[in-house]
Order: C-alpha cells, then sequence, then structure tokens
C-alpha cells in the first residue's frame, strides 16, 4: 500500500485524488493540507478523504510521501520547507522555472543539506499509455537513430522531457532560436466550460528550432490554446536514420532494406477513454499497469508516478531522475527566452547538475 498526502487542492491536485480513488488497493490517500477550512471540508465531503487546514496534522498522518500541488510561484520554498520537515516530495511539474532556484534545489539535495533529500518531479507525459508506447518502439531501433523531431503536443518543460525521451539528448547542450507569434483562434472552451459565441481571440503560438549537441534537432510548435481547443489538433514527428513515426504511424525499413508501414492499434473504453492496450505488429506493447480501472491517461500516469516515488523513498531507483527534472526545467526557461527575443539564439550554459 502507497500511503501519501497531497498539499494544496486545485485543478492539478484532483487527478492525484482521482487516481487513489480508482485504485483503493494500491493507494492510501491520507491528508490533502488546504489553505482554507471550507476548501477542506469540501473536499471531505465531495471525496470522502481526509482533509486539514494544519500542517501538524499532515505530518501526524504520516505518510509516505507528499504530493506537492501549489502554484508554480509558491512551488519550490513548499518543496524545500518539507523537505526540511523530514518528508519525501513528489513535486508537481516544474519544481522552478529560475535558473538560480533549480541550483538551489541541486545543491541541497545533491549535498544532503536538508533532513530528507528524496525529491522527484512528477513529470507525467512520458507516461501516457500512448507515449510510452511510441518510446519503447522508438528504443526498439525499428527507425534507427532517432535525429529530429516535430512537436506541437505539450508546452515547456513537457515538451522538453518528451524530446530528450524521444530523441535520447540526455543532458546534451542545446541551442534554441525563434519568436512568439500572436495569432487569431477562435475561442471554443476553457478549463472549466465549452465556449459558443464563436468570438475570435488573439493567442500566443511559439515557434522554435532545438539543436542539440550532437546535431540532433527539435521543432516546436505549440498555441496556448492547443490543449483545450477544439479546433487545434496536436500531433508529434519523429524521425530516425531507418525511418519515421508519424502520429501513430510508424514508417521504416524491413531487414532486407525495403520500405514497409505499420500504425499502432490502440484500443480505448469508449466510455472512460482509459487506453485499455497497444498493439503494433502483432505485439503487445501496453497494458494497464494496475489493471483496467477507468483511469483516463493523465490519471494512468500519475499513478504511475506515485507508484514509481514510492519504490524510490523505499530505495528504488529514481522514477525520474532529478537531475533531467532540473535540465527540462532549465530548457523550459531558455525556450521562453528564446521566444521573447525572436530568432536571438539563446545557449545552454554550465549548470551543476550536468
Amino acid at each position: 500500500m502507497i500511503r501519501f498526502g497531497i498539499i494544496g487542492s486545485g485543478w492539478r491536485a484532483m487527478f492525484y485524488l482521482r487516481a487513489a480513488k480508482a485504485l483503493p488497493e494500491q493507494f492510501d490517500l491520507c491528508m490533502v493540507l488546504c489553505r482554507r477550512e471550507e476548501e477542506a471540508r469540501r473536499i471531505r465531503e465531495q471525496y470522502d478523504v481526509p482533509a486539514c487546514c494544519d500542517e501538524k496534522a499532515m505530518l501526524k498522518a504520516n505518510p509516505d510521501f507528499v504530493v506537492s500541488c501549489v502554484s508554480k510561484a509558491a512551488m519550490c520554498d513548499t518543496v524545500i520547507k518539507w523537505l526540511g520537515l523530514g518528508v519525501p516530495v513528489l513535486s508537481e511539474t516544474p519544481v522552478s522555472l529560475e535558473r538560480g532556484r533549480l541550483e538551489q534545489i541541486w545543491e541541497l539535495c545533491s549535498g544532503g543539506k536538508l533532513s530528507c533529500t528524496k525529491l522527484q518531479v512528477a513529470e507525467q507525459y512520458a507516461y501516457y499509455p500512448v507515449h510510452d508506447a511510441r518510446i519503447k518502439i522508438i528504443k526498439s531501433g525499428l527507425i534507427g537513430e532517432p535525429v529530429s523531431m516535430t512537436l506541437s503536443y505539450m508546452h515547456d518543460y513537457h515538451a522538453a522531457s518528451i524530446i530528450r525521451k524521444m530523441l535520447d539528448t540526455g543532458l546534451e547542450d542545446v541551442h534554441i532560436a525563434g519568436k512568439t507569434f500572436m495569432m487569431p483562434v477562435t475561442d471554443t472552451r476553457t478549463r472549466y466550460e465549452i465556449l459558443t459565441k464563436g468570438e475570435v481571440v488573439k493567442k500566443e503560438e511559439k515557434h522554435l528550432v532545438m539543436e542539440y549537441e550532437s546535431q540532433k534537432t527539435a521543432f516546436y510548435d505549440f498555441m496556448s490554446d492547443q490543449y483545450r481547443s477544439g479546433i487545434r489538433n496536436r500531433f508529434m514527428n519523429v524521425r530516425g536514420t531507418r525511418g519515421e513515426l508519424m502520429e501513430d504511424t510508424f514508417y521504416f525499413l524491413r531487414d532486407d532494406n525495403l520500405a514497409a508501414s505499420a500504425k499502432m492499434d490502440i484500443y480505448r473504453d469508449e466510455d472512460s477513454g482509459e487506453v485499455l492496450s497497444v498493439k503494433f505488429m502483432g505485439k503487445t506493447v501496453y497494458i494497464p499497469p494496475f489493471g483496467i480501472c477507468g483511469l483516463g491517461e493523465d490519471e494512468t500516469a500519475v499513478a504511475r508516478m506515485l507508484a514509481g516515488m514510492k519504490k524510490y523513498v523505499d530505495g528504488g531507483d529514481e522514477v525520474y531522475p532529478l537531475r533531467e527534472a532540473l535540465e527540462d526545467a532549465y530548457i523550459a526557461e531558455m525556450m521562453t527566452r528564446a521566444a521573447e527575443n525572436p530568432w536571438e539564439v539563446v545557449n545552454s550554459e554550465k549548470r551543476p547538475w550536468k
């Protein structure tokens, strides 16, 4: 049984709560720490889980670790505080987007300067079932050495993580250049409601070129509306020396060097959207790690992060190595600088976790 607490009660915290409720045999959500009593009351009544506004109550609940789901501005200080209290922390992404704070986190954790140094960041995208399957097939060598990628799927630090995973760039130095455009698009929905007025508004659209020291290249294209818009799709393309991935289809050379193609077969539950399995060329490349439980891709990925964090706390390998988490956040900060300074090349510099 994995016993954990949540710090925060906002939109992102609910993903962890839903994962715990769907898998009670795996997860024991022992406490949700809220800022206001009315919020704690709502959590208790609506979800039937313990909730409070008292840090001492969280400590008394004795979690294996806490998940920090506070705002980006408060994240770094919250992480340091709870590590200082001796509690391992799984931080929502990112732990910070300021280079100085990233270096501070590395110094504190790598130097053993806190009561607890068990910190991981909950970067979930590589654990999405379909992304997990894509990564496995790429790593099998089907398309040879991956050399370039076009990504219009997720933003900033999430994108940096997926690029590193799929292109296998590790902690390579990188040069980034690009621009932010303000593009007109019809507003279709927010996080909480569908919009039907047909209002055309301006949204940020970032275009970046990222060249790594190995000469591998990523082309990043993301509009701020892309996660929720019903008229802006998401896509990815990964090119290798012997083929490429275009969304769910792989184009590749067979052993006799003749071209072929094959599509991933993705089976979903029609009601919940849960990915039940992913098959490719007659082989199963993904099955739900906790069995069929009605979780969507995001909650499934979150559950895997929770399970990985427990193994790490108990002495196992890191689920998402801290140096990689800090690197992805650092690259995200570089991406922002590049987008704000049109076509000025931003170069990675020496950083202590590399």
